[in-house]
């Protein structure tokens, strides 16, 4: 055997090897990033763009060296391999519903049954429809944030509006573009989401209310970083709320992991929308449920 093919040889096992490994973590990664939302996926996709551009840049060095013309090219095309089906992993892999870890140290744990992608799949109340129920739920429109503290004391007294803020049930996010005011049937609302959500996960965890009731001066705002922003915002009646599906406190008492905390939610609010309680369409770009009271 002459030198060119001894290197050959011994290449290309190193590289079928490694591309296997590769491969292997990839999956493992993927499959473990899509059911608990973890960082891990972006660490383990970098991993394997600085594996695969190591094997290249090998195979293009090995080229200029001895001329393996046909192994370069193949070094390059048989690393879209893993590639390729660590996104198809991705997008195909059954979704993870119980995590094993928490179910070993809380004797209470319960697994969560049902997809999320279900229950989402029905998150499709359009605008006009939630508008609607905005008018015929809410207040008109306020000016500014100097209206709504001017005439607060009345309108609560008539009950016609209230304040909401972080508490045991539920967090109210630090609001840029809105106010955390609502008609009294938003929160009534927001209650029996949290009590169906806890009750459903067995904790404490809490979920995130990052948009609540703008007023034409936020909007104003939110629009010249927003360009989609819309002066019919159903958000503007105070009849309705964004509900982050990622970002939640896990609590301290049988925590779960983000997956199952979604899966919980999307579960409340697909009942309370079965029961005529509300209107909710998915945002994914905001990562959000828009939910109007009904």
């Amino acid at each position: 055997m002459d030198i060119q093919t001894k290197h050959r040889v011994i290449f290309q096992c190193t590289y079928y090897l490694t591309t296997l490994i590769c491969l292997g973590l990839s999956v493992w990664a993927l499959r473990y990033a899509y059911s608990n939302l973890t960082i891990k996926l972006v660490l383990w996709i970098l991993v394997y763009i600085a594996v695969a551009a190591y094997l290249v840049l090998a195979g293009v060095a090995l080229y200029k060296r001895w001329g393996l013309t046909r192994l370069v090219i193949h070094t390059l095309m048989l690393q879209i391999v893993p590639l390729l089906a660590a996104i198809l992993t991705f997008w195909f892999v059954p979704e993870k519903q119980v995590q094993q870890k928490v179910e070993r140290h809380y004797k209470t744990y319960k697994p969560l049954t049902g997809k999320v992608n279900t229950y989402e799949r029905s998150f499709n109340d359009m605008q006009n429809k939630q508008k609607a129920a905005a008018l015929a739920n809410g207040l008109p429109p306020f000016k500014s944030r100097a209206e709504i503290e001017a005439r607060y004391k009345k309108l609560r007294r008539d009950k016609k509006l209230v304040y909401i803020e972080t508490n045991e049930d539920y967090i109210v996010r630090d609001l840029t573009y809105s106010a955390p005011y609502v008609v009294p049937k938003v929160a009534t609302l927001l209650d029996d989401i949290a009590e169906s959500f806890q009750a459903k996960t067995g904790s404490n965890a809490r979920f995130m209310v990052t948009s609540v009731l703008r007023t034409e001066e936020d909007l104003k705002k939110l629009r010249k970083v927003n360009g989609n922003a819309s002066t019919a915002s159903c958000h503007c009646n105070a009849t309705t709320i964004d509900i982050s599906y990622v970002r939640f406190d896990e609590g301290s008492r049988n925590p779960r992991n983000l997956y199952e905390l979604r899966l919980a939610l999307a579960q409340t609010l697909h009942e309370l929308r079965k029961e005529g309680r509300c209107y909710v369409k998915i945002e994914r770009k905001q990562y959000c449920y828009h939910i109007t009271v009904r």
